[in-house]
């Protein structure tokens, strides 16, 4: 197992795409949260009394909060696209027949491919809530607030639903690319799921009750619930879309490790009895 995961960090390391996918994280994650946010307050009368409310949530004391907001929707989409190419692309390069056949046993190669996804994932969001606090610091430089930090259990909190979040929608994606056998197919379903087809549960849920508990074991509900416990405005307050408080944390935290543990044991599970030549 030690080897595979060698081999797998050195495959990721020498890919082009968790760089690329990160990357765009990022830049998303400063321009939505933060530079566009600051374009409008720039831009609004100073007597409106909205300008100060949103002043105020761009501030570094509200990082945690503001950069985690756009998880639930966005960067699951990013993570979960991730999540199709680290598994996706080997049926595309014809390359599993080779890792099957040169030492670790299917589930090893799989496992291992995952464990070195997560990392990634943890990677970028490190390098995402890095890049909104450098971005909430310099707002606050340049409109000569304080610059005062949350305790560091909360930047520590949200951080955590962070990569709970990215390492989970990175495994369904990994699943169905290992369903599909390819990349194609499985980011068209997984992208339809995510932005459409669960939005339309949400929105019927909201009209008719007895879809109520489909919803809350959703996916995008979860994160968003995850998100919303951890002190972000929801949706329907006026927040990022996706952010809900259809769950408590623990419940939110609970549903995600079951999708967890779904998708790995239904990968590796179709990666041990399919043929993949």
């Amino acid at each position: 197992m030690i080897t595979a995961v060698a081999a797998e960090a050195l495959l990721m390391r020498k890919r082009l795409a968790p760089v690329i996918v990160g990357a765009t994280w990022v830049l998303m994650v400063v321009g939505f949260a933060f530079a566009v946010p600051y374009i409008v307050y720039s831009v609004l009368d100073p007597a409106d009394a909205g300008r100060a409310e949103l002043l105020a949530i761009l501030m570094p004391g509200e990082v945690g909060s503001t950069s985690l907001s756009s998880y639930p929707l966005f960067g699951g989409a990013i993570m979960l696209i991730l999540g199709v190419l680290v598994t996706g692309s080997e049926y595309r390069w014809g390359t599993w027949t080779a890792r099957f056949t040169q030492g670790p046993s299917r589930t090893q190669v799989l496992l291992a491919k995952l464990v070195v996804g997560a990392g990634a994932v943890a990677v970028i969001a490190l390098v995402a809530a890095a890049a909104a606090a450098l971005a909430s610091a310099l707002i606050a430089v340049v409109e000569s607030q304080p610059v005062d930090w949350p305790p560091l259990s909360n930047l520590a909190g949200s951080l955590g639903a962070a990569v709970l979040i990215s390492i989970t929608w990175m495994s369904v994606g990994a699943a169905l690319g290992v369903l599909f056998r390819g990349t194609s197919a499985a980011l068209a379903v997984g992208l339809l799921w995510t932005l459409g087809l669960e939005n339309a549960l949400s929105g019927l849920a909201g009209v008719i009750p007895a879809i109520e508990p489909v919803r809350n074991v959703l996916l995008g509900s979860a994160s968003g619930s995850l998100v919303a416990s951890l002190g972000a405005p929801t949706q329907g307050d006026g927040g990022t879309p996706g952010v809900v408080d259809y769950l408590s944390a623990p419940a939110a935290c609970l549903v995600l490790l079951a999708y967890l543990a779904l998708t790995t044991t239904a990968a590796a599970l179709l990666i041990r009895r399919r043929d993949v030549t």
